[in-house]
């Protein structure tokens, strides 16, 4: 019995005694990180707006993190591939990710397996608003015009959305049931088809993000009619919004960065002071605001706790339009 109390004993420090070296040495990871390469993966092919920003921040977080943040396209699945791989890849700070807007829609459109709530998020990176575009030579020259159109001809006008349940897609939803008129949708592979099919005038209209529509715009085959914000965006400070014209619709198009959940904190604070640092960089929001997204970093707990409302609005409307499809 002596002996067995006494083994016991031992087994207990010994286990104590390895609890406290394990987590000395989480400790000290966390401490020295990063001491390698941190990847910044994006579920989208390059050339699309989350690579295009993540490519003039990744050089910014190097800076702050002393070590190289390659950036690495997993393309796949709509994006799937990209965001399984990312959700079960090891949570020690090395991957790191953003998005936000596409996923809020994609996991309840089926079963895909991934959600915004298998991340922790760190960092808002920009919130930009949407702007309505039509084809160069479109009768509508204002939103006004658009809107006494829209609601005379309810049914008839094409919106050119980015794909089924995606953002430009629950948007020009929204703003067709507050302003009261219905629309056609009419769905392409991403950003960049649905982009060409409105300059080649197979929709009427699109709401999406000025990034996306300036090289069309420049070369006078698409017309912004106004910003879908409440104030004007100091990056387009001459496109009037829509308020402005007499239709109350606003939209916010966002990204954040994010990583696996049971990243360790003192690594997740790391990382967040890093993209502090860079989103809040002027020389690094010059560059947002060239190619037309606003650069509005705002710390983790604050984003999560919008997210969350975000989410519980987007399920909503995936319900009544009749695209959730996890049941």
């Amino acid at each position: 019995m002596t002996y067995q109390r006494g083994l016991g004993s031992l087994t207990l420090a010994a286990l104590l005694s390895l609890v406290a070296i394990d987590f000395g040495s989480h400790g000290a990871v966390a401490q020295e990180f990063p001491t390698k390469p941190v990847e910044m993966t994006i579920p989208w092919p390059p050339g699309g707006r989350t690579d295009i920003m993540v490519r003039l921040l990744a050089p910014y977080l190097e800076k702050e993190l002393g070590q190289p943040v390659p950036v690495v396209n997993r393309v796949g699945g709509g994006g799937v591939t990209g965001m399984t791989a990312f959700k079960n890849s090891r949570p020690d700070g090395y991957t790191i990710s953003s998005g936000g807007i596409a996923l809020s829609s994609m996991q309840y459109q089926k079963k895909i397996g991934v959600s915004l709530w298998d991340f922790t998020w760190f960092a808002r990176a920009y919130s930009t608003p949407m702007v309505l575009a039509v084809p160069g030579d479109s009768p509508f020259k204002t939103a006004k015009e658009f809107l006494d159109y829209a609601k005379a001809n309810t049914g008839k006008l094409k919106h050119g959305n980015t794909g089924v349940g995606s953002s430009t897609h629950l948007a020009s939803e929204a703003m067709a049931k507050k302003l009261g008129f219905k629309i056609v949708q009419v769905p392409y592979r991403g950003e960049g088809p649905a982009v060409v099919g409105l300059a080649g005038k197979e929709a009427d209209f699109s709401l999406g993000l000025m990034v996306a529509f300036r090289p069309f715009v420049e070369a006078n085959k698409l017309r912004i009619l106004g910003v879908a914000a409440d104030v004007r965006d100091e990056n387009i400070s001459k496109i009037p919004t829509l308020k402005e014209q007499g239709v109350n619709f606003n939209y916010q198009a966002f990204e954040a960065l994010h990583v696996p959940n049971g990243v360790p904190a003192p690594v997740l604070a790391k990382l967040s002071t890093a993209a502090k640092n860079a989103l809040t960089n002027p020389e690094l929001k010059k560059k947002f605001a060239d190619i037309g997204l606003t650069a509005s970093h705002q710390d983790g707990p604050t984003f999560t706790k919008w997210l969350k409302e975000w989410d519980a609005q987007v399920l909503a409307q995936m319900k009544e339009l009749g695209l959730y499809g996890r049941d």
